[in-house]
């Protein structure tokens, strides 16, 4: 996708564009069709199939063209810093494949790393940063467990702060969703191995959610590794990722049944807070009200919720509306508002740019002029605050990257 009245395309636009033609291209093979010059129009009607049809409510634009939320020379901007901003990242691969970060946090901010290039339109094998990103899906692999899921450390209980013990799941989805995202994209030995890994994934991603929970209102979703059954929980922050595997491997046409989303989505619906009231930081709990007194509302969660709601077809829920209106009556908060900026401003570019319209016009320009900011002379973004210290640069610099491209809709799990 080349912005309206931009400049002419240059080399990383070139790579850009072949990025969209590739990823469009496996979505024609998903959807069984030949790609040959006489099937282009049904190669673009495929490309735009939602993941569940249903009738949007109102504040789901129909349309989904995401360029006139900036004028030519702002979307010049952005580009260009997430050009520099991926120039940073391939500079800070390690020798073993991985972008640094803390080791209790890898493989997930190596996974999001791969997917800020991705985001971009580069691809393995291919073009300037094709050997890098490859060298880091093969990392990714390396760490999965017997058991099935991905840890660089092994995860033993007890479940302690910022131990593998709970920081597993998140490692695991996040790597999930990026091996969905790139299965197809190559061939031979690591297609094979990223076909076999995914499938011995999903088998230990169900055996969580399948778990037998401590409170009835915490079924269907995901949270830590330990503890396992009968005294599991679940929370909105790991359901998030959770889902978003579970909806990439169902878009590489794996068997996903629909019973995992529908009781993940359930729980997902369980965290909305109906209370106007309790409306001053967000409108989705960490977790539902009868698994938790203390309410933790905010902005991550509710990114993350309304994003996972609407992306498995759930747009109609009350709370979308509810939650559209609030991000619309406040300025985007600046990072020294938010213990997780960039998490948070992820999901919620992401999730706006799936409601579109009016919202997206609104709250992008606020969302790119703050990343813009941040963003350092070197290209990339600092630490955030809070946790997300602990996972350095290639972290927040890889979600500010994602937070910029959603308008490319090249990552085929965000396409609307």
């Amino acid at each position: 996708m080349q912005i309206p009245n931009t400049p002419a395309p240059d080399a990383h636009t070139t790579t850009h564009e072949e990025g969209r033609l590739s990823l469009l291209i496996q979505r024609l093979k998903r959807c069984r069709l030949i790609a040959t010059q006489t099937t282009l129009t049904a190669l673009l009607m495929c490309a735009a199939i939602p993941a569940a049809a249903q009738d949007s409510p109102s504040v789901i634009a129909t349309s989904a063209n995401l360029s006139s939320a900036l004028p030519a020379s702002e979307w010049a901007r952005v580009e260009s810093s997430v050009d520099e901003g991926l120039k940073w990242l391939a500079s800070q691969q390690a020798e073993d494949g991985r972008f640094p970060s803390e080791e209790v946090a890898q493989p997930a901010v190596t996974s999001l790393a791969i997917m800020a290039f991705l985001s971009r339109g580069h691809l393995p094998d291919k073009g300037p940063y094709g050997t890098q990103i490859s060298r880091a899906i093969d990392f990714v692999l390396s760490t999965q467990r017997r058991r099935g899921y991905f840890s660089l450390q092994p995860v033993l209980p007890p479940v302690g702060h910022l131990k593998p013990s709970q920081t597993v799941i998140y490692n695991h989805s996040i790597a999930g969703l990026m091996l969905g995202e790139v299965y197809g994209m190559g061939s031979g030995e690591r297609s094979e191995r990223i076909e076999e890994a995914l499938h011995r994934a999903l088998v230990f991603h169900r055996e969580v959610q399948s778990r037998t929970k401590g409170k009835e209102s915490d079924r269907g979703g995901w949270r830590y590794g330990y503890p396992e059954s009968p005294d599991a929980a679940s929370d909105m922050s790991v359901t998030g990722w959770a889902l978003m595997f579970l909806r990439s491997a169902r878009n590489a046409e794996f068997n996903v049944p629909k019973q995992y989303f529908d009781e993940g989505l359930d729980f997902v619906e369980l965290c909305y807070e109906p209370d106007p009231g309790e409306h001053e930081k967000g409108v989705f709990r960490y977790r539902p009200h009868a698994s938790q007194d203390n309410p933790q509302i905010t902005l991550a969660n509710t990114a993350s919720a309304t994003l996972t709601l609407i992306l498995g077809g759930r747009q109609n829920h009350a709370s979308i509306p509810v939650s559209v209106r609030w991000f619309r009556t406040r300025s985007y908060p600046s990072p020294w508002q938010n213990n997780y900026y960039y998490l948070a401003t992820y999901y919620s570019s992401q999730a706006m740019a799936q409601v579109g319209g009016e919202t997206w016009e609104e709250m992008f320009p606020q969302i790119a002029a703050g990343l813009l900011k941040e963003q350092t002379e070197n290209g990339a973004w600092p630490p955030g605050g809070s946790n997300e210290q602990h996972f350095g640069s290639t972290y927040s610099s890889s979600l500010a990257i994602l937070a910029l491209t959603p308008a490319y809709g090249l990552l085929p799990i965000y396409q609307r």
